[in-house]
């Protein structure tokens, strides 16, 4: 029982972790105006984490909403403490329905 609860937590964390670097693509894909900046993030996902090309890509279009509101964050963050702050406040905003920048 107790690895299976660790297992999950492992999960997570990677998952996790796996966000926070595709928001760093996308972040640095809209700083360079590149003009499909998702696509670009899907490609790097498959680079580095060791994914198929169909699975990184179904990755970033299935959290497509949290890699851009990471990249935010990341975008209007100076310390790791701002970021954190950052994704607090993300966590507490109502959805729109409209695309943060």
């Amino acid at each position: 029982m107790a690895d299976d609860t660790n297992g999950k937590k492992a999960r997570v964390r990677e998952l996790k972790e796996q966000l926070v670097k595709a928001a760093r693509m996308y972040a640095m894909c809209q700083k360079a105006e590149v003009s499909e900046p998702m696509d670009v993030t899907g490609l790097a996902v498959a680079a580095f984490e060791d994914m198929q090309l169909r699975e990184a890509m179904l990755f970033v279009r299935t959290n497509e909403r949290n890699i851009k509101d990471l990249a935010w964050a990341l975008g209007n963050s100076n310390s790791a403490q701002e970021f954190e702050q950052r994704v607090k406040e993300i966590k507490t905003l109502p959805d729109r329905g409209e695309p943060r920048r």
